[in-house]
């Protein structure tokens, strides 16, 4: 479950979508990046942290969603950082978890972990040899960041970079999250962590999937302004986004549901579109 991709840097797998958190030590403790789903991966992330000298005092979510929150009890015993927008797209979700677990709003509420640290631009931890540098990269949702670890070039993307499947932007921006992944597409990583999918050494191949991720989403744009532009409805502007020419063999067609990840981006990419379109 845990693997050591830089010296006292470590991947954590969570269930979902082969899901990646992470988990940093420095000479001042232990950071622990996002929690998953369950209560048992956050368990998981506390025992490896307190098997090491440390208890789990700090804990950083990259976004407010429930692979990522759910599991984080057992790592909240101290500050929890987040993006300034984190505890509104938590509330978001509040309702549909109450409807699903049987609770009130409130009861919910109450179990979650909510950050106690909130910034809108940047956040450094110094962690004791180890810098970690917070900084935003919207798209995937409104208060999406990453995290980069400065000495080891590190980065912990969490959802505004996947590996293992489409980029998902159900709750975000296209648009936003090309930009987002074309900045990144710009730093020196040496190691890439992202929220779904294997973890990518060097800087080269990492450059390369970031900018293939923002094409993919640049590209799905273009195909779709020019089935609208002709005249074509929604429905065909997404028939003509096809997954063999847009993904091809950059991700395994029979994992994660890929060709439905893939439709879910393009609509989602059909109603932005049609949105620009109504507001002009």
């Amino acid at each position: 479950m845990f693997a050591e991709v830089a010296p006292g840097v470590f991947s954590a797998e969570h269930q979902v979508a082969e899901g990646k958190n992470a988990v940093l030590f420095g000479a001042r403790g232990a950071l622990a990046i996002d929690a998953g789903m369950y209560l048992e991966e956050g368990l998981a992330m506390a025992a490896f942290i307190r098997d090491r000298g440390w208890e789990p005092e700090r804990f950083a979510l990259t976004h407010g969603h429930g692979d990522h929150v759910l599991g984080a009890s057992p790592l909240a015993g101290g500050e929890v950082y987040a993006h300034a927008l984190t505890p509104k797209v938590i509330r978001r979700q509040v309702p549909g978890w109450a409807a699903k677990w049987g609770k009130s709003e409130a009861e919910v509420e109450a179990e979650l972990i909510w950050p106690t640290v909130t910034f809108s631009e940047e956040l450094c931890v110094d962690m004791g040899g180890r810098t970690v540098r917070f900084f935003p990269t919207p798209g995937h949702s409104e208060d999406s960041v990453s995290a980069f670890v400065e000495e080891e070039r590190v980065l912990i993307g969490g959802d505004a970079v996947v590996t293992g499947i489409v980029p998902a932007i159900g709750d975000g921006d296209g648009a936003t999250l090309e930009a987002s992944l074309r900045r990144l597409a710009e730093m020196e990583i040496e190691v890439l962590v992202a929220g779904h999918g294997p973890v990518l050494y060097g800087a080269e191949r990492i450059r390369d999937w970031l900018e293939w991720e923002a094409d993919y989403l640049g590209g799905v744009r273009q195909r779709v302004e020019q089935m609208l532009v002709g005249g074509a409805d929604e429905n065909a502007a997404a028939d003509a986004v096809d997954f063999g020419e847009f993904v091809g063999e950059r991700l395994p067609e029979d994992r994660h549901g890929m060709p439905k990840r893939h439709r879910a981006t393009v609509a989602k990419i059909v109603a932005e579109e049609r949105a620009k379109r109504e507001k002009a």
